[in-house]
């Protein structure tokens, strides 16, 4: 496998040019605006007339100043409890500088067997032009900058806080992308990619995370210099409203959550909605009701979600598409004859999916698995809210890293759905990646995701004939070797594990739309730089590698980078 094709790829992906200009291809180009939604001038009509705006400075000996309740001495109390040990080099935006020529030299090609007859039509199947694939990062993961220009703190921000005894991540450094994003998008440009999916850090924007609280102005101006970049660079942004970094008084648990979600939409929708073409509200808020066993949450995320849905689409008339994210890492049955155990996959897809997945998608209520567990505090949806909620995304949006097996529990899934105190409620479901036979079903990675492409085509399927969405996207998808960060620099930038695992996911994606009839509309690589995986850096997802001894968080390519835009430039019409 050669790398990429091209080196330096420009993409013409606008219309309504203006008379601004932009020469970061190598020849000066027209810098073109979506439009998508009315541009602010017009739609900040839509917001109301009370607001503040202000820019906060943290001032940690202003504890005591009495300012009313969102002044400077408030802000400086939201901190109070949380503190780091860091030194950064990077106070203030750093200017892009050109790519050397040696970064952009491609890996040694990888040997290729002649194609086996079973496979070979794949070598004439094209995806269409259209087709959504680049990137992903998320605000908390990449920023750094927690206390800087006035951001509040998320939910997340103890990880790695002071006192740090275990030694975590600390996000207050993560990548320092805050600073050097217009680096790391020139970077991604230069090596060829079209789309970057990235989320917005709530509390830049709503540092109090109140409805009626005052907005940031230094968080609003980045986020929207973040995109203009962008499309500087001709990337076209997906933007993440919540990657799980919500405020520290808000909740998806919180009465309030949809009115305070709202809120904080309105205000950076008005703002970028004219550039943004992709919308995604809440990013696997599947897993935040599933591990906590906080299943009254349901319905506030679905209702915080539709409010938004409706919001944009009815109110600010933006004609962008809306959906929200899935976590899903499909179950199938460990042994397929068995009915227990397909009855085991299918509850387990019912959890981790169809609490959420059938109000959108289908307008049915909650499953009857999770109906009838007893001690899940859910009612059934009403007719008037499923009709609210119903239809409110425009395609299915998931993160399908890997599958594993899912098998029935020793007394039984009925015993342990009405026992409150089963270990195994209230999914009840065993899940496992040994198969029947005792071998592992793919190379495992250093936390849950295993290479095992012979279930994505199951996987996309089971996507395609439960939800009947208008489409799929992959929105986030990666391998993290084992100890990957244990490994010399240049071992790491060899990452052929995760080459293999897009290569070959993306092979039966491939077959799953040609074969399969399934609608993949796009698939999105997590993630474009080594980050904090919540409180951790040993777990490397990236396609770049991050220098964190050298003072400048030096990005390198990995050779999964070069892979991975060779197949969509093997595979995407031109």
């Amino acid at each position: 496998m050669a790398g990429p094709h091209t080196t330096h790829h420009c993409l013409e992906r606008f219309v309504h040019t203006d008379a601004s200009t932009s020469a970061h291809c190598g020849a000066t180009t027209h810098l073109r605006r979506y439009t998508y939604a009315p541009l602010f001038d017009k739609a900040s009509t839509l917001l109301p007339g009370n607001i503040t705006y202000t820019t906060y400075s943290l001032n940690r000996g202003a504890t005591t100043l009495q300012d009313g309740s969102y002044g400077q001495g408030a802000y400086a109390r939201l901190w109070s409890n949380l503190s780091y040990d860091t030194t950064v080099p990077f106070t203030t935006t750093v200017s892009p500088t050109p790519l050397a020529s040696s970064e952009l030299v491609f890996p040694p090609a990888l040997y290729t067997p002649c194609p086996q007859s079973a496979d070979s039509c794949i070598e004439c199947y094209k995806l269409p032009k259209d087709f959504l694939w680049g990137v992903a990062g998320s605000a908390f993961q990449i920023e750094g900058g927690l206390t800087s220009d006035g951001r509040g703190p998320s939910g997340l921000d103890a990880f790695g806080a002071l006192p740090n005894e275990a030694n975590l991540a600390n996000a207050e450094v993560a990548d320092m992308n805050y600073w050097l994003y217009k680096q790391d998008i020139a970077r991604l440009a230069a090596i060829g990619i079209p789309y970057y999916s990235f989320s917005i850090s709530w509390t830049r924007i709503v540092p109090f995370g109140d409805v009626n609280s005052p907005i940031n102005t230094l968080g609003l101006e980045h986020y929207d210099d973040l995109i203009n970049t962008c499309l500087e660079y001709g990337i076209t942004p997906i933007v993440t409203l919540v990657h799980a970094d919500m405020p520290q008084n808000v909740t998806y648990s919180s009465p309030h959550f949809a009115d305070a979600f709202l809120y904080y939409a309105k205000q950076v929708m008005t703002r970028y909605s004219d550039r943004v073409s992709h919308w995604v509200t809440l990013n696997e808020p599947n897993i935040g009701f599933t591990t906590t066993y906080n299943y009254s949450a349901v319905p506030n995320i679905l209702m915080g979600h539709a409010r938004v849905y409706h919001w944009y689409k009815e109110v600010l008339h933006g004609t962008g598409l809306i959906t929200l994210k899935f976590a899903n890492n499909l179950a199938v049955p460990l042994d397929h004859t068995s009915p227990d155990d397909l009855r085991a996959a299918l509850r387990y897809q019912d959890f981790i999916l169809g609490a959420i997945g059938n109000p959108i998608f289908l307008g049915e209520n909650y499953p009857a698995e999770i109906l009838n567990t007893a001690g899940l505090d859910l009612e059934p949806l009403s007719s008037t809210e499923l009709a609210y909620i119903n239809g409110t995304a425009d395609y299915i949006s998931v993160d399908p890293y890997t599958t594993g097996f899912a098998t029935s529990p020793p007394n039984g899934i009925d015993a342990c759905a009405a026992n409150i105190s089963d270990p195994l409620w209230p999914t009840c479901v065993v899940g496992t990646n040994v198969q029947q036979d005792g071998w592992l079903n793919g190379q495992a990675s250093f936390a849950y995701a295993y290479i095992a492409p012979q279930y994505v085509r199951q996987q996309l399927g089971y996507l395609w004939n439960t939800f009947r969405p208008n489409g799929i996207l992959i929105s986030e998808f990666g391998f993290n070797p084992f100890m990957e960060f244990n490994k010399t620099v240049v071992a790491q930038r060899y990452d052929l594990e995760r080459t293999l695992y897009y290569e070959w996911f993306l092979r039966e994606m491939l077959k799953s739309v040609y074969e399969d009839g399934v609608n993949v509309i796009g698939a999105l690589a997590w993630s474009f730089v080594d980050n904090d995986e919540f409180v951790s850096y040993e777990q490397q997802y990236g396609l770049q590698h991050v220098n964190r001894t050298n003072g400048e968080f030096t990005r390198s390519f990995k050779r999964s980078i070069f892979d991975y835009v060779d197949f969509f430039h093997q595979y995407v019409e031109a």
